[in-house]
C-alpha cells in the first residue's frame, strides 16, 4: 500500500516537471521519509533535485 502510494506520488511529480527536463534517464528512489512528508515538501525536495543536476532545459 504505501510502496504504490510512493510511486504515485513520485510519477506525479515527474510529470509536473517532464516538460521543462532536459532529454534523459531518470531513476528515482522513494526513501522512507517519502511516506510522511506532504507533497509540497516533496515538490520543493524534487526541484532542489533536479536543479542541483542542472537538468533544467
Amino acid at each position: 500500500m504505501k510502496r504504490n502510494r510512493a510511486k504515485r506520488r513520485m510519477r506525479a511529480l515527474f510529470r509536473e516537471y517532464s516538460d521543462s527536463l532536459k532529454d534523459g534517464t531518470y531513476i528515482f528512489v522513494a526513501k522512507a521519509g517519502l511516506f510522511d512528508s506532504s507533497y509540497e515538501a516533496l515538490k520543493d525536495d524534487f526541484q532542489r533535485v533536479l536543479s542541483r543536476a542542472k537538468t533544467f532545459s
